[in-house]
C-alpha cells in the first residue's frame, strides 16, 4: 500500500519539502503509477518511488521544483551503462515522476482531502504542472474539476491511476485514493497479536477486540498504534459501525465468543470474514452444512504455514491478494 495516509500529516510549508508521485511506467518498474514519496531538504523522507536509484536525484531537484515550479520529469531506466539510471536498478523500463513543491495551498488541501478519506469516502485527485484538486468519487465535483472527472470517467485506470492529454496539450495525472483498509481481529491472544503487528505494518488500520483486559494491555504495548474495544460481543457492536469493505478475523478461541462474532458480522458489509479452524468446526459455528461465500475457513493463502508468525504471513498475504483484486475490479469497471 502506498505511504500518502502516512505523508500527508507531514506536510508544511514552513520547510522545503516536495510530492514526488510516480504518473507513469512504460516497462518494468519497482513502484507502480500512484506511489508517492515525500522528500525534504534536510535529506528526510517518506516512503520510497525506487530501491535507491532514483531518490538521490530527487533530493537535488527540491531547490528547483521550489524555485520553478512543478515540474514532470522522465527517467529512462532501460539501459545498462556505467552511466545510465539502469545501472543496477533490476528494472527494464521508463518512469514519469510528477514533483509538486508543498505550499501551505496544497498541504491544506490534501490535509482536507485525507479528513473525507477518514470518514470512508474515495476520492480522485487530479495534478498538473500547473494546477492540481480532488473530488468524492460518486458527489458531482465542483466546476473546476468537472471537465478533468468527465476525462477520468472514460480512462482505463488499471491501477486506480493514469495520465492523459487534456485540451491544452498538458498531462493530467488522474489517482484514486481509497480509505485505509480496516481490519477487525476478534481476540488479543499471543496467536493474534503477531497477525494484529504485521497487518498494522503493511498499514491496515488494524482494532483488536477481546474481553479479557490483559490480552488487550499486550496489544498496547506491541502494537501501540492498533485499536482496542474491551468488552463482551453486544459491546462490541456498541462500540464499532462497519461499512463496507471492512476485513474481519475471527480467532478468540471461545466457541461462543466465535459464534456470536460470525452470526453478527454476516448482516454486516464486510468483504473478508476469516474463521480460523477448520471447515468442520465453522460449520457447527453456524450449525450448517453449507456455509456462506463471504466465509473463509482456514485463513490465510496455502503456505504450509506454522506457528503465528508463519499465519499472519499468510493471513495478511490473503487480505492483499482479495484488496488488491477489488480494487482493479472496481477501476475497470
Amino acid at each position: 500500500m502506498d505511504h500518502l495516509h502516512d505523508i500527508i500529516p507531514q506536510l508544511t510549508a514552513d520547510e522545503k519539502q516536495i510530492m514526488a508521485t510516480i504518473t507513469n511506467v512504460e516497462g518494468s518498474a519497482y513502484r507502480k503509477e500512484g506511489t508517492t514519496m515525500l522528500l525534504k531538504a534536510d535529506g528526510v523522507s517518506v516512503g520510497m518511488l525506487s530501491s535507491g536509484c532514483l531518490e538521490g536525484d530527487l533530493h537535488h531537484r527540491i531547490e528547483d521544483v521550489h524555485a520553478e515550479g512543478a515540474q514532470l520529469v522522465s527517467y529512462d531506466m532501460r539501459g545498462y551503462e556505467e552511466l545510465s539510471w539502469g545501472e543496477g536498478t533490476g528494472c527494464n523500463g521508463v518512469i514519469e515522476v510528477l514533483l509538486e513543491p508543498v505550499r501551505e495551498a496544497l498541504a491544506a488541501s490534501m490535509r482536507r482531502m485525507q479528513e473525507a478519506v477518514n470518514q470512508g469516502e474515495t476520492v480522485l485527485r487530479w495534478a498538473t504542472t500547473t494546477e492540481s484538486g480532488w473530488f468524492i468519487c460518486g458527489r458531482a465535483p465542483d466546476g473546476q474539476t468537472a471537465q478533468l472527472a468527465g476525462q477520468a470517467a472514460t480512462m482505463k485506470r488499471g491501477s486506480g491511476c493514469s495520465s492523459i492529454s487534456d485540451s491544452r496539450n498538458e498531462k493530467i495525472f488522474v489517482q484514486t485514493i481509497r480509505p485505509r483498509p480496516r481490519l477487525f481481529v476478534f481476540g488479543a491472544g499471543a496467536d493474534a497479536r503477531p497477525l494484529i503487528q504485521m497487518a498494522a505494518r503493511c498499514r491496515y488500520d488494524v482494532t483488536a477486540l477481546d474481553w479479557r483486559p490483559a490480552a488487550l494491555e499486550a496489544v498496547k504495548n506491541e502494537v501501540p498504534e492498533a485499536g482496542r474495544v474491551l468488552g463482551f460481543p453486544h459491546e462490541w457492536w456498541a462500540e464499532t459501525a462497519f461499512r463496507p469493505g471492512d476485513m474481519a478475523v475471527i480467532m478468540t478461541h471461545h466457541f461462543e465468543r466465535d459464534r456470536e462474532a460470525l452470526t453478527h458480522l454476516l448482516q454486516q458489509p464486510m468483504a473478508y470474514i476469516g474463521v480460523l479452524g477448520s471447515k468442520t468446526r465453522t460449520k457447527r459455528l453456524l450449525q450448517t452444512e453449507t456455509l456462506p461465500e463471504m466465509v473463509t475457513t482456514p485463513i490465510g493463502l496455502s503456505i504450509g504455514a506454522e506457528g503465528p508468525e508463519e499465519i499472519a504471513v499468510s493471513v495478511v498475504s490473503q487480505l492483499i491478494a482479495l484488496q488488491n483484486t477489488a480494487a482493479t475490479k472496481e477501476v475497470m469497471a
